[in-house]
């Protein structure tokens, strides 16, 4: 089994849905080649949808946070 690198979050907020789809397959077993993944930026992060093909709705939801200081968190 390959492992893959393990990217930042900045590298997976910069990436484009094709490369992420990519980096993804690698990462998680789950993910099929006939899957589609809905990337969603909110204002700390990302959330990611994962869809069967023939699916009507998400079967699972992956959501990648910013790094954020300790101070940014107490306010």
């Amino acid at each position: 089994m390959k492992i893959p690198d393990i990217k930042t979050i900045e590298h997976l907020l910069r990436s484009n849905k094709a490369e992420l789809f990519e980096y993804l397959r690698d990462y998680d077993t789950s993910l099929r080649s006939t899957d589609t993944i809905e990337v969603l930026h909110f204002e700390y992060g990302v959330k990611i949808l994962y869809q069967h093909e023939e699916g009507s709705k998400p079967y699972k939801t992956r959501v990648y946070l910013n790094k954020m200081e300790d101070t940014d968190l107490l306010r």
